[in-house]
């Protein structure tokens, strides 16, 4: 997702990347790159996005990019009490 969307709620970037779609289609892709910073693969990606869920303006709600599998940590517990317990350096 572009950044700039990140702070609207689903419809208003739902409704924003329709308005881009239909820029693109009008004024073509330098003037959609100049005015919104949307390259033609994204676009692409959108509206085929459209075609898949046969017009559902839903499809154009940004999915989440969180990983499925986060990574733990895998430091041994003994070494983190022994970190903490270091003693704490003096501030003159």
């Amino acid at each position: 997702m572009l950044p700039s969307l990140r702070k609207f709620n689903d419809s208003e970037v739902t409704q924003e990347r329709l308005k881009i779609i239909q820029f693109y289609d009008e004024q073509g892709e330098a003037k959609t790159k100049k005015y919104f910073g949307v390259n033609r693969k994204t676009v692409w990606a959108w509206k085929r996005k459209l075609v898949t869920a046969r017009g559902q303006l839903a499809a154009l709600i940004p999915k989440s990019t969180r990983p499925r599998q986060v990574r733990r940590m895998a430091t041994d517990p003994r070494i983190v009490a022994f970190i903490r317990n270091l003693p704490k350096p003096r501030t003159w």
